[in-house]
């Protein structure tokens, strides 16, 4: 077994058991885990290392929603996904607002995500 899941990458992975989980609920799961008042640079740093990690282990893969029932997966990794989500962050599509950005940009959990957490709960 890897690495042992930590309760926000347990609750981002229930979350996305049947739908996608935005970005923005990502940094609001993490807000409400730590207890504190973040910025949201600081929400938006602690929400990119988590996507990532969970991207690393095979977990999930980010995205982005593009109409009423449309994820576009993005094929990049490591380093290059690092690179595309921050590009992505900071510069939203055009007519695209900065919370409106944080909304589409999603986070798919994989059946590897759900298996890890299944077999983390037994």
């Amino acid at each position: 077994m890897t690495d042992p899941l930590n309760d926000i990458e347990l609750e981002i992975i229930e979350n996305g058991e049947d739908d996608w989980v935005l970005f923005l609920h990502i940094m609001g799961i993490i807000i409400q885990a730590k207890g504190s008042v973040l910025t949201e640079d600081e929400a938006i740093a602690e929400a990119t290392g988590t996507v990532l990690a969970l991207c690393s282990k095979g977990y999930a893969q980010l995205g982005r929603y593009t109409g009423p029932t449309s994820f576009v997966p993005w094929s990049d990794a490591g380093e290059a996904l690092r690179a595309r989500l921050e590009d992505e962050l900071e510069n939203p599509p055009p007519g695209e607002d900065r919370v409106g950005n944080l909304m589409y940009i999603m986070l798919d959990i994989l059946p590897d995500g759900q298996k890890a957490r299944d077999e983390q709960s037994q």
